[in-house]
């Protein structure tokens, strides 16, 4: 599966590229001015930094997704948590209460 999605980015460069773009508004679009930039920043380090340390993904994920099927949550550093990607890929965007 995952060789066939490499494939699939490799032969559509501009679908992913403008999946990319869809993503980055609809973060910014979710995150309000009370959001603190730099605790949200230290989440993403903290990720990037378990990565390398242990050699796995991790990645950023929203608890409470950003956009969901039934629930829509912010941006914000309480809405934040570092997962394995694995975990998130499983998780995609449903919310579990």
């Amino acid at each position: 599966m995952r060789q066939k999605n490499k494939e699939w980015h490799r032969l559509n460069p501009h679908k992913q590229a403008e999946y990319a773009w869809y993503r980055i508004r609809q973060v910014k679009q979710a995150k309000p001015r009370w959001a603190n930039d730099e605790e949200i920043k230290k989440i993403y380090q903290q990720a990037k930094q378990l990565t390398e340390t242990i050699g796995t993904t991790h990645h950023v994920d929203h608890v409470i997704p950003i956009q969901g099927k039934n629930v829509c949550g912010l941006h914000v550093e309480t809405n934040l948590e570092v997962i394995l990607a694995s975990e998130n890929y499983r998780k995609s965007n449903r919310f579990d209460s």
